[in-house]
């Protein structure tokens, strides 16, 4: 996830938040406390997506060092690469 994608979230977190608040529904420190929350909740989220098996194949493919990635054949249908393939 790159930082222009982060930040967009992040603005829109914030202004979620401010409209709660705005509307009483939280007060400023859990404004403060709902932002850091999901600011830390989305990249955790995002870095187990991303490990996954699938997820490693893909950018281990991604290189340009690598010329071939044998794996399984369910990995394999996952990856849309032609560098991953199945035996």
């Amino acid at each position: 996830m790159n930082e222009q994608i982060l930040s967009f979230i992040r603005t829109l977190v914030q202004s979620g938040a401010s409209a709660l608040a705005a509307k009483g529904l939280i007060d400023q420190q859990g404004q403060t406390v709902l932002v850091a929350f999901v600011m830390w909740l989305i990249p955790t989220v995002w870095g187990l997506y991303v490990r996954r098996k699938a997820g490693l194949v893909a950018s281990a493919a991604a290189l340009s060092e690598v010329q071939e990635i044998v794996t399984t054949p369910e990995i394999k249908a996952s990856v849309p690469d032609p560098s991953v393939i199945a035996r």
